[in-house]
């Protein structure tokens, strides 16, 4: 099967083939202007020293070349070969707290916003490692399963929401414990859980599932979205506009605030580091730097079948051509010699 890298440079073609006309009738208009010089006898000793066989010769191997050249820069692809890719990485699960209380402001535009701004950046960045995402708010998910398709995985983060989870609360230690049981168990040391959460745990397990991913040598860095002064929570419709702020049974306004000793204590646990977020510019650039200065392991190995590439076949003939064209010689080393004058073949 063959196949073409650059098709469109066919089209060079086009004009190179006008201009080949052009030259043909060109070429018959030089002729008749030669053999109106004078009769036969005129015309071989004028051009006694030229060999137009020759001269046609050395016209036709450049018009080769030039077409060979045309063929090698459209790239031709034949048949096929195996090759081996090898890919370095870690794994990486993200598991982003979807809960009410990330909708609050004190982060512009809003927590949940600003969390999935960043987790983008650090996909964006990612080098051969695979990632996947779960979601938690009082239960948790696996929303991307792990994956080296960055595009993918950019949409499905796009697709959350506070409505993704329906059993609110937060939920931080099922998001921990679903995130062990999505790595495999060997060479946990290739492996980095990133929680990103306000902080709250309502379950209370978090610290000894920490302790757990440790002996397993598992990484927890934690992301902590907020302000220690905290914001309101409001209750959205539909559409996404902001009806009033969420109350307690006496009618007073709840304020969530980011809970950041829960999250220091699971990174310093498991030698991770923990970052907060606020409203500065690419919070997250330091947990970047840790992933991609990891230990890294080969995660795949494909053999996979593509074309091969046989432009330089054409090339080299276009060389050749033109190498050759350039020794030809025109001229003959026999000379006419000068009689005095010329008789017309109707006296002789």
């Amino acid at each position: 099967m063959v196949r073409f890298t650059h098709p469109e440079m066919f089209w060079i073609l086009i004009p190179f083939g006008i201009f080949l006309i052009w030259n043909y009738f060109q070429g018959k208009r030089t002729n008749k202007q030669i053999q109106s010089i004078g009769n036969k006898k005129i015309v071989n000793f004028l051009f006694n020293r030229a060999v137009f066989g020759r001269i046609n010769l050395k016209y036709w191997l450049t018009i080769l070349a030039v077409i060979f050249l045309i063929l090698s820069a459209v790239g031709p692809q034949v048949g096929t070969k195996l090759t081996e890719l090898k890919r370095k990485g870690v794994d990486v699960i993200i598991a982003l707290d979807t809960s009410n209380s990330m909708n609050a402001t004190d982060i512009k535009p809003s927590r949940i916003e600003k969390a999935k701004l960043e987790l983008s950046r650090l996909i964006n960045n990612l080098q051969g490692d695979r990632v996947g995402i779960i979601v938690f708010a009082g239960t948790s998910h696996l929303h991307c399963p792990l994956t080296s398709d960055y595009s993918a995985a950019r949409l499905f983060l796009n697709m959350i929401d506070t409505d993704i989870v329906s059993a609110q609360g937060t939920d931080v230690s099922s998001a921990i414990e679903l995130a062990l049981k999505n790595i495999e168990s060997e060479e946990e040391k290739f492996k980095v859980i990133i929680l990103i959460t306000d902080g709250e745990d309502h379950e209370g397990r978090a610290i000894e599932l920490a302790k757990e991913a440790k002996k397993k040598n598992i990484v927890i860095h934690s992301v902590g979205v907020g302000t220690p002064s905290g914001g309101p929570i409001p209750i959205l419709d539909d559409k996404g506009n902001r009806i009033e702020f969420k109350k307690d049974r006496s009618g007073n306004v709840v304020t969530t605030t980011l809970n950041d000793a829960i999250l220091n204590e699971i990174a310093f646990i498991t030698g991770g580091t923990y970052i907060r977020v606020e409203n500065q510019a690419n919070a997250i650039g330091p947990l970047v730097n840790e992933i991609i200065g990891m230990e890294k392991r080969e995660l795949k190995s494909h053999i996979f079948s593509q074309y091969e590439d046989r432009y330089q076949i054409f090339l080299i003939l276009a060389f050749i051509s033109l190498i050759v064209e350039f020794l030809i010689p025109t001229r003959s080393k026999k000379e006419q010699i000068w009689e005095g004058r010329f008789m017309s073949e109707k006296s002789q």
